[in-house]
């Protein structure tokens, strides 16, 4: 079908950004190359494609900061407590408890820090190209620009999430050059003011997305005798898998939240939710009777900004999918119901009111142990599905959450509790069981907020962000019902030799 063929077409185009052979070595150096990658809409087009793919890699988004790395340091999965008993269990052992000095730990941060610099080289380099070439057309030509200002703010937020800390005074480099030449580190204030800018220049280049009008369109829907060109494709449709107008005013809240601006941040979350989301907007709930028939455990409907990773099911069953103690990522039935305390027990996890809770199967590793199938192969119905190969980074609930927590921070936990009311509703609780409002305590909603990041964001990395920005002296125990208390855990050596990038 010609859907399938043009879905094909968005969404598997080859990375050539930093490629040198490219072109099998026709031309002698990289002024030549770049000369003819950019030299037409295609090739720019190509550039721009391969950034999405260098964030699905598995030193990004594909692993580390989502489902491997960034899960263990929020102690969704299980580990050893006693390495001398299984040696199997060395890096969930480590990672687990925070034992940053280790090689194992080391080079996954190390793979971050190189990998994510590296795009934001390559992202400059494309930012100064595009801007001085008179190739495409200017709304064509503001959309790409658009799109790499978000991505590059994008990927320096994380890398401050991960290495920065506001509250320790330590920054890292915010590096805006096309040129190979050290950059300073930049104090948190002056990062922050950069990223910012960052963002505003996005939102302002995107402000005719064609999301605002149309949404996300869905080529699902194309018709052979539409005759649908590739330039439209590529414009116009599945913009939730590109850094769209809205991902900006999300990423825009992210940063602000971490920031420590919660009212500015909630006013742009509050935005977000107010003009795309609902019926007939681009962004809507799910529809909870749903979620499990058709395995759409990502909420595909309420992302605002995800990846196309190839890779995606090959990696779910290389960590997940396996049979291994130690190699196996697996969540104890205590981080279960450490998790799920606010909800129905007992029973088949499939009576359970909470939809979230369904993704969570018994592992092939032992008893007590569970895995998520969030991302995996059999979650996606056909090949023809938006969903497939989808690796959500950013979706609405976040927004929520934002306003939710601003409401907190201003003492109306009856509010707060009103709104996480709404989202915990359409996650498949009954009114019923859901706590009365009218006497909410901000100490009692807070708990119920972090107990809602856990669920809402298996697999996507925010979870040990969020505990960071809230500097929590605590977290859930891996490994047994309740916390367990932490001390300095939330910043991330700087890789040897690389402060200066």
């Amino acid at each position: 079908m010609k859907s399938i063929k043009l879905y094909i077409l968005l969404l598997a185009l080859p990375i050539l950004a930093g490629c040198t052979k490219w072109l099998d070595g026709a031309q002698p150096t990289d002024q030549n190359l770049d000369n003819i990658q950019y030299s037409t809409e295609a090739g720019i087009n190509s550039v721009l494609n391969g950034f999405y793919r260098t964030l699905s890699s598995e030193k990004l988004y594909g692993s580390v900061m989502t489902i491997t790395a960034l899960e263990l340091l929020a102690h969704y999965y299980y580990y050893e407590e006693n390495l001398t008993n299984n040696g199997d269990f060395t890096y969930f052992n480590y990672m687990s408890r925070y034992q940053y000095e280790e090689s194992v730990v080391k080079n996954p941060f190390s793979g971050v820090w190189s990998e994510a610099y590296s795009a934001i080289f390559r992202i400059n380099s494309f930012i100064s190209a595009v801007s001085a070439s008179d190739v495409l057309h200017e709304g064509k030509q503001r959309m790409a620009l658009g799109e790499a200002y978000g991505l590059r703010a994008f990927l320096h937020l994380d890398l401050f999430r991960l290495f920065g800390s506001k509250a320790q005074g330590i920054g890292i480099p915010y590096n805006l050059s096309a040129e190979v030449i050290p950059h300073e580190t930049q104090a948190p204030e002056d990062f922050f003011a950069l990223l910012l800018r960052d963002i505003e220049q996005a939102k302002e280049l995107l402000r005719d997305d064609p999301i605002i009008t149309d949404g996300v369109l869905d080529l699902t829907q194309v018709k052979p005798t539409d005759n649908v060109t590739e330039k439209e494709i590529f414009d116009r449709y599945l913009r939730s898998y590109r850094m769209n107008y809205y991902a900006v005013l999300a990423l825009q809240a992210r940063a602000l939240m971490f920031k420590g601006d919660a009212q500015a941040a909630a006013l742009v979350a509050q935005s977000v939710i107010d003009n795309a989301f609902g019926d007939k907007k681009p962004f809507r709930w799910a529809d909870k009777r749903r979620v499990d028939a058709d395995r759409n455990y990502i909420f595909f409907s309420e992302v605002i900004f995800g990846v196309y990773n190839f890779d995606l099911y090959a990696t779910w069953e290389k960590y997940i999918y396996g049979t291994r103690p130690g190699q196996t990522y697996t969540m104890s039935s205590s981080m279960l119901a450490n998790i799920f305390r606010f909800d129905n027990t007992g029973g088949s996890l499939t009576l359970w009111e909470d939809v979230r809770i369904q993704q969570w199967q018994p592992s092939k590793v032992g008893t007590g142990q569970y895995i998520s199938n969030k991302l995996g192969r059999f979650a996606r119905a056909n090949e023809n599905n938006p969903i497939q190969y989808y690796q959500p980074l950013m979706r609405m609930s976040e927004m929520f959450y934002i306003v939710i927590e601003n409401r907190l921070l201003s003492g109306h936990p009856v509010g707060a509790m009103s709104l996480l009311n709404e989202v915990r509703f359409n996650r498949g609780s009954q009114y019923e069981s859901l706590p009365d409002s009218t006497t909410a305590t901000v100490s009692g909603t807070y708990e119920m907020l972090e107990a809602e990041y856990y669920k809402e964001f298996y697999g996507e990395g925010q979870v040990f962000f969020y505990l960071k920005r809230k500097e929590s002296n605590e977290i859930f125990d891996a490994n047994a019902v309740g916390k367990i208390p932490v001390g300095n855990i939330y910043v991330i050596p700087i890789p040897e030799g690389e402060r200066n990038i």
